[in-house]
C-alpha cells in the first residue's frame, strides 16, 4: 500500500500553485521537523533542497526511523518542496527543566508561513515531559511552542499562517493555536494535529478552544494510542495503517490517496480501550501521585547515565550497580506506592477492556457468567475485579 513516500515520488513535480496545500503536505512538512538539523551546519537562506543535501550525508544512525533516510533522498528531489524556504530551526533538550523542544518555519509560495512542531525525540527527558502532560496544564514545551510562535509573527506581522505537528508537535500545535492573541488567531489558517494527545477536559473548559475549533484537525490511526490521551473538542478523523498497536504511530505506516490519507470509519478496539483506561487512570489517581511516580520511574531509567530508552540497556550491564543504588534508596513507602500504582494502571487497562466488550455484546457479560474460575458461586467479571 502507498505511503508517504510514494506521495513525494507521485507529486512532488507539482507546484503549489496548481495543487493547493493539503494534508499530505502537512505530513510531509511535520515530519521534517523531526529531521536531525542539530548535525549538520544551519547557514542563512537554506531551502528544504539544500537542507536535504546536508542531511544526504549522514549516517543512518542519525535518523529516528527507518523511513527517515529514504524521506530525505524523496524531499530533495520533490520540486513541490525543495525551493521551500526554512527558517528558524530551534532545538532544545533540558534534563533539569524537563523540556523537550523542537520546532522549524517553512515559507510557501503564497507568502504563507508553516510553523512545524518536533514531536518526542528518542531522549529520556523528551517521554518524561510527555508523562507530565498527564498532570500539569502546561508543560514547557508547550510555553516554548507559544513563544516560538509569537516570536515568528510578530517578525512576519503580514503573513498569514499554518501550524503543525505529529504525535507530542500536534499537541504543541493546537496549544499555541489555543493561546495565541485574538489579533494573531485571525491570520490562521489552520491546525494540523498528527497523532498527538489532546488536553484535558478541565483545560479545554478554561480555555478559548471555540475561537480555532473550526480549523483544527486531527489524524489518528485506527489502533492509536498517542492520539487518545485526553479530550479532543476538534474530533478525530481515523487514518488505516499497515502497521499494529503503537507502531502505528509511525507515519510512515498510514496509507494515502494521491492527495488524501485513507480513511476508516472509526477507531478499533485497540484505541477505544486505550482511551478508556487511559481516563480511569486519571480519574482513580491523583495529579501528586502521577508525579511522584513520572518522577521515581525516570530517576531509576536515568540512574544508568542514558539518554535515551536505547541507552538504559546498552549501558545497564556497567551501570547496575547506579540502578541497583537508586532502586534500593527508595522508601518503603515509595516501593508501597509505585505498587499501589502500577496495580492502578493494570486495574484500568482490564476494567476499560471489560466494559467496552460488554457495551459492544450487550450479552458479553451474561456470557461469561456462566462460567467460573475455581468457585463455581462467583461469577467471571466479578473474580476478575476482585483479583485486582
Amino acid at each position: 500500500m502507498a505511503n508517504i513516500h510514494d506521495y513525494l515520488y507521485w507529486r512532488g513535480d507539482l507546484p503549489f500553485s496548481s495543487v493547493p496545500l493539503n494534508e499530505l503536505d502537512g505530513l510531509v512538512l511535520t515530519r521534517f521537523a523531526y529531521m536531525p538539523f542539530e548535525e549538520i551546519l544551519f547557514g542563512p537562506n537554506e531551502t528544504v533542497g539544500s537542507l536535504c543535501k546536508k542531511l544526504k550525508a549522514l549516517p543512518a544512525d542519525k535518523f529516528r526511523l527507518d523511513g527517515d533516510a529514504r524521506f530525505v533522498l524523496l524531499l530533495n528531489e520533490a520540486d513541490r518542496f525543495n525551493k521551500l524556504p526554512v527558517s528558524d530551526f530551534i532545538k532544545h533538550n533540558d534534563k533539569d527543566a524537563v523540556v523537550q523542544f523542537a520546532a522549524i518555519t517553512l515559507y510557501l509560495p503564497d507568502d504563507t508561513l508553516y510553523i512545524a512542531y518536533c514531536g518526542t525525540d528518542s531522549t529520556l527527558v523528551g517521554w518524561k515531559e510527555d508523562f507530565y502532560m498527564s498532570f500539569m496544564e502546561d508543560v514547557p514545551a508547550q510555553m516554548e511552542a507559544l513563544d516560538y510562535a509569537l516570536k515568528l509573527l510578530r517578525k512576519n506581522p503580514d503573513k498569514k499562517f499554518c501550524l503543525g505537528g505529529h504525535s507530542k508537535g500536534g499537541n504543541l500545535a493546537i496549544y499555541t493555536a489555543v493561546n495565541l492573541p485574538a489579533e494573531m488567531k485571525e491570520r490562521l489558517l489552520h491546525v494540523s494535529n498528527y497523532d498527538g494527545p489532546g488536553f484535558p477536559k478541565s483545560y479545554i473548559k478554561s480555555h478559548d478552544f471555540a475561537s480555532v475549533l473550526d480549523r483544527l484537525y486531527t489524524f489518528i490511526p485506527q489502533e492509536s494510542m498517542i492520539g487518545r490521551i485526553h479530550e479532543h473538542p476538534e474530533g478525530f478523523q481515523v487514518i488505516e495503517s499497515t502497521e499494529n498497536g503503537i507502531q502505528q504511530h509511525d507515519i510512515y505506516s498510514w496509507v494515502i490517496g494521491p492527495t488524501l490519507m485513507m480513511r476508516l470509519a472509526k477507531a478499533d478496539d485497540t484505541s477505544e480501550i486505550t482511551y478508556r483506561a487511559i481516563q480511569n487512570i486519571l480519574t482513580n489517581t491523583s495529579p501528586e501521585q502521577r508525579k511522584e511516580y513520572v518522577d521515581r520511574m525516570f530517576d531509576l531509567l536515568m540512574s544508568s547515565d542514558a539518554n535515551s530508552f536505547s541507552e538504559v540497556f546498552k549501558n545497564l550491564p556497567t551501570k547496575i550497580d547506579n540502578v541497583f543504588r537508586t532502586a534500593t534508596s527508595m522508601t518503603a513507602a515509595d516501593h508501597k506506592e509505585n505498587t499501589e500504582m502500577m496495580t492502578t494502571m493494570v486495574r484500568s487497562f482490564l476494567d476499560a477492556a471489560l466494559s467496552y466488550h460488554e457495551e459492544k455484546l450487550p450479552d458479553f457479560g451474561g456470557m461469561l457468567n456462566k462460567f467460573t474460575f475455581d468457585l463455581p458461586d462467583v461469577p467471571v467479571l466479578e473474580r476478575l475485579k476482585e483479583k485486582l
